[in-house]
């Protein structure tokens, strides 16, 4: 799959995968980035958010949602405001391949 290529492509380059972030929503679209570290500089990379998440949850690194994007999404009501980082661990987790965008041969 894609997100494993991508993922060996990562560590193959000793490139460590920090956190992902979805960023930003604009007109009903989401945006995310995936924060990276290679030759100990931090860099940024623009991402569909459903790739970012399936690399996230590849190499097991932090998911973070900006504040201003969760306020302004129509979901954001879906999530409780006290939910923890574990709650919201197992929502992600237990996400189908059809959630994340994934492509089925």
């Amino acid at each position: 799959m894609t997100h494993d290529l991508l993922k060996n492509v990562l560590f193959g380059l000793n490139v460590q995968v920090q956190k992902v972030v979805v960023n930003d929503l604009r007109e009903d679209t989401f945006y995310a980035l995936i924060w990276v570290i290679c030759n100990g500089e931090h860099m940024s990379i623009d991402s569909r958010p459903s790739d970012a998440l399936a690399l996230a949850l590849r190499v097991d690194c932090p998911i973070y949602v900006e504040e201003t994007v969760l306020k302004s999404s129509k979901i954001s009501s879906a999530i409780n405001e006290k939910s923890t980082s574990e709650e919201l661990r197992k929502w992600l987790e237990g996400l189908s391949d059809d959630d994340l965008g994934r492509y089925k041969m």
